[in-house]
């Protein structure tokens, strides 16, 4: 709930007062602060402003414009590379190359502000795409990309395009080389400057930190930011996937990221939905619903632990829905749980989530117990499928993910 002090400044902001201050924060209804950004945390913003420094809440935010604007390539940069990381970060760099187990970058210069440091694992990393500007060769790194097996890929261009040796990438020498393990588990040294880049089979982690915000700097760069700490030496961007930016100020930020265009909602999709099929006697005496979209088993607002959600669903046992992602989300996350609408307080029931077939998440719920978050990867996930069993579909044992959203 916004808070009187937020509310009567916002009302100030409508009528008509204008502040000399640089940065402008939007909120969900339209309203405008103008102000200065002073820290960012997982549950919102601290933000000043002429009259008061008030708290923003995440979610009241569609995002949070500062004085600089992305800065293009520089017409000096004939070629530039992109490193996408786990998390779907994508940061854009003159050049790269591997020593050790860290990725060592070169941003390219003419911007306003100071180049960022970054300390990027190569665990953080995705994909490592060299000449990024060519139109044709990303379509072709897309589709390489789409097709990868379950090891890393030292990719080549050749000719008649992209080819690739298959292995794991074990780090980079001081001499240029990459040390490489091949299928058959000989190693070899290959040449990093021959590459056309790299494509990472990352191992899946047991449990990821939560996306507060996308971050767009004057580099060009995208970040999903799992914390940002802003210091009188600099702004520090750590991200959902380990990586670390420091920039010099806040003047290298353009732009924090809180739209909804990123985020989507189970309950707004349409899954396939399976259930057995019970006798014609059985279903007139217990109808199932599948599952019910933004509502409890009382057909009132979800609730779990005394907590309202407007967003969610709640799903019968023996249910299993598949959505669609097609590969366009990064990240689950849902508080989970048995709806407290139910009329037995023993019950439980099973809760499984696969993406493409993997098991991310497997666990008995119980009615007794603490409502669980969940925060899961989902990087390149074509289908995300919930899956929800219990001995007996009666009782209530229908589980309840509230604020159930994948995201980009």
């Amino acid at each position: 709930m916004r808070s009187t002090r937020w509310a009567a400044l916002l009302l100030t902001i409508s009528c008509g007062t204008t502040f000399a201050l640089a940065d402008d924060l939007t909120t969900n209804d339209g309203k405008k602060l103008t102000g200065k950004l002073v820290s960012v945390n997982g549950e919102g913003v601290s933000f000043t402003t002429a009259e008061a420094t008030v708290t923003v809440p995440g979610r009241n935010i569609v995002g949070i414009t500062l004085s600089d604007k992305f800065e293009p390539i520089p017409a000096t940069v004939t070629t530039h590379s992109e490193i996408e990381l786990t998390d779907g970060s994508v940061i854009r760099v003159a050049k790269f190359t591997i020593k050790g187990k860290k990725f060592e970058t070169t941003l390219w210069p003419g911007a306003k502000v100071a180049a960022p440091t970054l300390d990027l694992p190569m665990s953080a990393v995705f994909t490592a795409m060299k000449k990024a500007e060519d139109a044709k060769g990303r379509a072709e790194w897309r589709k390489l990309v789409a097709n990868r097996g379950k090891r890393d890929m030292y990719v080549i261009r050749q000719g008649q395009g992209l080819t690739f040796i298959q292995g794991t990438i074990l780090g980079g020498t001081d001499d240029g080389k990459l040390e490489f393990e091949k299928e058959d588990k000989s190693t070899d040294k290959l040449l990093q400057s021959r590459s056309a880049g790299y494509v990472f089979h990352q191992a899946q982690p047991a449990a990821v930190p939560q996306t507060i915000c996308r971050v767009l700097d004057v580099f060009g760069n995208t970040l999903n930011a799992a914390s940002i700490k802003i210091a009188t030496d600099g702004v520090t961007v750590t991200t959902v996937a380990g990586a670390s930016i420091k920039y010099p100020s806040l003047a290298a930020i353009a732009k924090l990221d809180y739209s909804q265009g990123n985020v989507a909602y189970l309950s707004d999709l349409n899954p396939e939905v399976e259930m057995p099929d019970l006798p014609p006697a059985e279903k007139r005496l217990s109808p199932i619903t599948p599952f019910l979209r933004d509502k409890s088993l009382s057909n009132e607002m979800i609730r779990l632990e005394n907590a309202t959600f407007p967003k969610g669903i709640c799903i019968a046992p023996d249910t299993v829905l598949s959505f669609n992602l097609d590969g366009n989300y990064t990240q689950f996350k849902a508080t989970v749980g048995i709806d407290e609408n139910g009329l037995n307080a023993t019950s439980a029931a099973k809760l499984i989530i696969e993406a493409d077939g993997q098991v991310l998440f497997s666990e008995t719920l119980k009615r007794k117990d603490k409502a669980k978050g969940l925060v899961l990867v989902v990087k390149g996930v074509k289908q995300l499928k919930v899956i929800v069993e219990a001995d007996t579909p009666v009782n209530g044992n229908y589980v309840i993910m509230a604020d159930a959203r994948v995201q980009k």
